[in-house]
C-alpha cells in the first residue's frame, strides 16, 4: 500500500485519476455497487459543477480533510454510498480532492465498459410513447448485445420521426433530414 501511494504521488494529474478511477471501480466491483457508485459520484459531481461555494470549500486547503468529509457526510446522508464516502475520505487525506472531476469522468467511462453500458438519445418533435421507446431499446440491445440507457429529447425542428444518436453515431430517421436529401437529389438532377 504503501508504494502504491508513493506512486501516486509522482504521477500526473491524469493518470492519477485514471487509477483512482479503476481502484474505485474494482472495490465498487467487489461489494457489488457499481451502478450505486456511480450514481453517487454523479451527485457529487454535479454539485461541485453548479455550486461555486461547494467546489471552493471542496478544494480549499484552509479546511482539514476530515472535516471536509465530515461535512459531505452530513450533507449527503443516504444519497450518495459508503463506497464513495470512503472515497472522497481517501482523496481528502492524500490532499487529491482536486481531482474528483476527472476520477469522476473515467469512473463514468470505465463503469459504461464494465457494464457494457451503451447510451442512446432519441430526439423528436412529440413525446415518443413508452411501447415505441420499449421497442427501440430492445433493437438496439439486440443488435448491439450492450445494456442500453435509454434517454428522450424533444427537438420542434424534426418536423416528424425520430433521430437517434448511439454513443457517438447519429441515425436521422427524420422528415427533416429526408427533405434535405430530397432537396440534394432534385438539384443533382436538375
Amino acid at each position: 500500500m504503501n508504494q502504491l501511494a508513493n506512486l501516486l504521488i509522482k504521477m500526473k494529474p491524469d493518470s492519477k485519476a485514471k487509477i483512482y478511477a479503476t481502484s474505485l471501480l474494482e472495490t465498487s466491483k467487489k461489494m457489488e455497487c457499481i451502478s450505486a457508485t456511480g450514481e453517487s459520484i454523479k451527485i457529487v459531481n454535479e454539485l461541485f459543477k453548479q455550486e461555486k461555494s461547494f467546489r471552493v470549500f471542496f478544494q480549499s486547503q484552509r479546511v482539514k480533510p476530515l472535516d471536509k468529509i465530515t461535512l459531505l457526510k452530513s450533507v449527503f446522508g443516504e444519497s450518495i454510498n459508503s463506497v464513495t464516502i470512503e472515497f472522497l475520505t481517501i482523496l481528502a487525506q492524500r490532499n487529491d480532492l482536486h481531482l474528483f472531476k476527472s476520477v469522476a469522468e473515467f469512473y463514468g467511462k470505465i463503469q459504461k465498459e464494465t457494464l457494457r453500458q451503451l447510451d442512446v438519445t432519441a430526439y423528436s418533435i412529440a413525446e415518443i410513447d413508452r411501447d415505441t421507446l420499449s421497442k427501440i431499446k430492445r433493437n438496439i440491445e439486440k443488435s448491439s448485445g450492450r445494456n442500453v440507457n435509454m434517454h428522450t429529447e424533444i427537438d420542434k425542428s424534426l418536423l416528424g420521426g425520430i433521430k437517434l444518436r448511439i454513443g457517438n453515431t447519429i441515425f436521422d430517421g427524420t422528415i427533416a433530414n429526408q427533405i434535405t436529401k430530397m432537396k440534394k437529389v432534385l438539384l443533382q438532377n436538375h
